[in-house]
């Protein structure tokens, strides 16, 4: 007869290869959560964006009168994102019409809005 002694509990190999599997599931759960934040972020900063590009839009049609035809760019920041802006207004055929092409871009001059509109003068 054999005199082994029954073990209970785990062994060392079982606790770390236990131990090396929850780690590798944390860090997969932290980098989706970063992820997550990063996505939030760069939303956020594509709304503040579309927002400067519609308000301009609007105040140019709310003046009244036509926007000059050409390029310029202004500072459209957001809350306390930084932003610029740069408008392009071209003439259309139609000469009761002209293009207003604006484009946002953040701090580090990537573009992250764009609206194509139409400005025109009732009177």
């Amino acid at each position: 007869m054999s005199s082994m002694k029954q073990s209970y509990g785990f062994s060392l190999v079982e606790v770390l290869v236990a131990l090396m599997l929850l780690s590798i599931a944390m860090l997969a759960v932290f980098r989706s959560l970063g992820v997550g934040t990063q996505t939030a972020q760069i939303a956020h900063v594509r709304m503040l964006a579309q927002w400067s590009a519609e308000n301009r839009l609007m105040e140019i049609r709310l003046k009244r009168e036509w926007p000059n035809i050409g390029e310029e760019r202004f500072d459209c920041s957001q809350l306390d994102t930084v932003l610029s802006c740069s408008q392009k207004v071209i003439a259309t055929p139609n000469a009761g019409f002209r293009r207003v092409e604006l484009q946002v871009f953040d701090a580090g001059q990537r573009q992250v809005a764009r609206l194509v509109g139409f400005a025109t003068v009732v009177r």
